[in-house]
Parts: C-alpha cells; structure tokens; sequence
C-alpha cells in the first residue's frame, strides 16, 4: 500500500482516530500490555552509555504476541522529550501508525497512548520515527508468532542489530548529511514513490550524491556495532540444545549499516523476508539492508559446540554478533 492511500486522506484519518478515545470498558475487554519509552544504560566496550529504549511491563526490550493475539498495547513515554512509535511491519489504522502529525501529535513526557489493531504475524519491530531518537536506540524487537512457530519443534533467537554512536544523535545525523535536513527522509515528506521532494537532478548515476548526501555502502564509521546491546567483545551467549534446530530472527534496526548475516559452520535456511514467509533458500550468509528482517533456520550439530552467529559490516572489519552454544562448550574469545 503506497503512503499516498494510506495517508492522503484527512477524512479516513479522522475516523480512525476514533478508536484511540474508545471506552476504558471496551479496551479492558483484551488482555492489554504495557511499553513504556525510557532510557537505560547499556555497557559499550567498558564504557556506560545511556540509551533510550521500549521495554515492556517486565522490563525487557520489545514485545512478543503469540499467534492471534491482538495488538492491544498502552503505550508510555517516561522520557523527557516528546516522542511517537512506529510499528514496522504492522499494517495498523492511519491514526496508530506512528508519523508524527500525519495525524496524531507527538506523545508528550508522561502521556499514555492506546494502540489497537489485528497484529501482522512475522519478524517485525517499532521504533521512533524521530531519526534522532531512532539512532538513540529507541527501537525494539516486535515478534508475532504464527501457529506453526508453537508447533515447530525449535528454539526461538532474536538477533537485534543496531549502530552506535557515543556523540550526540544530532551531530551524527549533521555529518551524515553535510548540515543537509533529515526531513527529505522522513515519511511525512515523501509521497507516492517515496522520493518527493528530492531533486532527481542531483542524484550522481554513480550513486555518489543524493540530495547533497554522500552515498556510500557505510554512510558513517559508527564507535560500535550491537547485537542484543552487546558487542562482539561482550556477546549474548545463548544456551542451545545438540542436535538442535533454531529459528534466528534477524532485525537490523541500524541507522546507516548494512550487514551481511553468516552462520559461519552451521547450516541455514532462510525462510522468511520483512515478516513474509518464502520458499526456503539453503546458505550461510546472507544481507539484511536497514530495517529489513530475516527468519534463518539453524541446524546445531549433535556433538554441539559454540558456534558464533556474525553480522559483518558491509566492506569493512566489524561485526557484531551472538554466540550459540551447548550446555558445557567452551566459548572463547574471537
């Protein structure tokens, strides 16, 4: 669906909306789930940095409905800045999507929203849809699980990438663009194919300049790169069973990183794109571009071991990742 229909009209909006003011009574009737917009402190390579994130009511990053379960979320900002959540992936109503103004105001400190739709099953996530509180970490794994994942005999991983920055987001974002405006990128601004309001004229064939931006396959040299929040000197070491089989659900949630997923020696079938299954494609290494997700089927050897999951920056020597090993294995430094 094209954001021109989805946005284009003020009226559809306007009924919409309607389902944000129902009654207490009426919402009260599903089982509601609390997210709550906060900042955290995450350790970067020895160093505390204080993040923003979406944590749910037991405190842990993101959400994961189970299948058939209605998207019936109150949404809190505890920050001290105004701020909306988009839900990536999910097809909600105009009024719940998440864009600044188009047609619900920012959530301001303190307030508490309610969001209520029919969840999209599949890998997806939210995030701010502010490119400074986005590249803040303010973004979070949003996971709805089919029938088929209940029944599949399978551990489930997520593997959440992101960029970091100890510079402020606003200064990252002015060298990024040379000073040039992030609203050329922002949803609000374009329309049907995405790109109005950029001068076609000044997009090099060589892909060199676009709007005054310089385009490369990294547009930034990040201070670390996070998987789970940890990098790959600190990673999230994951308990696995030998013999076992495992869905990782990648989500690369970075600002400007492209990565290349490598199972390294265990097999992999990818098995769903952006949430949407597809036919199985047998590898070991695969791209995730920004915002895009991956389901990959893992396959752990009957002897087990410690086997490193790597997402490898696009033409350069960084790679964040997480470690999936059997009861015992011994997990050494890379």
């Amino acid at each position: 669906m094209s954001l021109l229909t989805r946005r284009g009209f003020l009226a559809a909006s306007a009924a919409t909306a309607a389902s944000l003011t129902m009654p207490a009574l009426v919402r009260a009737q599903t089982t509601r789930m609390a997210l709550s917009a906060t900042t955290r402190t995450i350790d970067v390579r020895g160093k505390a940095a204080t993040v923003w994130g979406l944590l749910d009511g037991n405190g842990r990053s993101g959400l994961v409905l189970d299948p058939g379960q209605a998207f019936a979320v109150d949404l809190t900002n505890t920050l001290d800045v105004p701020t909306l959540i988009h839900w990536h992936g999910q097809i909600p109503p105009n009024a719940q999507d998440g864009v600044p103004d188009l047609p619900m105001p920012l959530l301001q400190p303190g307030e508490t929203r309610a969001y209520d739709f029919a969840a999209r099953p599949g890998t997806h996530w939210m995030h701010a849809h502010i490119p400074e509180h986005e590249m803040g970490l303010l973004a979070a794994p949003l996971i709805v699980r089919r029938p088929e994942d209940v029944a599949a005999d399978r551990q489930e991983v997520t593997l959440f990438l992101h960029d970091f920055s100890f510079k402020p987001p606003a200064e990252v974002l002015a060298e990024i663009t040379g000073g040039a405006s992030m609203a050329a990128m922002d949803h609000s601004q374009m329309g049907q194919d995405g790109m109005a309001g950029m001068d076609m004229g000044t997009m090099a064939t060589g892909g060199t300049n676009m709007s005054g931006m310089a385009m490369d396959l990294n547009d930034y040299a990040f201070d670390a790169y996070l998987a789970n929040d940890r990098t790959l000197d600190d990673p999230d070491v994951v308990q696995v069973d030998k013999g076992g089989r495992l869905l990782l659900r990648v989500i690369n949630a970075s600002s400007a990183t492209v990565f290349w997923v490598d199972s390294g020696t265990l097999p992999g079938r990818l098995v769903a794109v952006d949430g949407e299954p597809v036919q199985p494609l047998p590898g070991s290494r695969f791209g995730v571009a920004m915002g895009q997700r991956l389901d990959i089927e893992l396959e752990v050897p009957g002897d087990g071991g410690a086997f490193p999951v790597l997402a490898l920056r696009a033409a350069a020597r960084e790679r964040p990742g997480l470690i999936l090993a059997t009861a015992g294995a011994a997990v050494t430094k890379l």
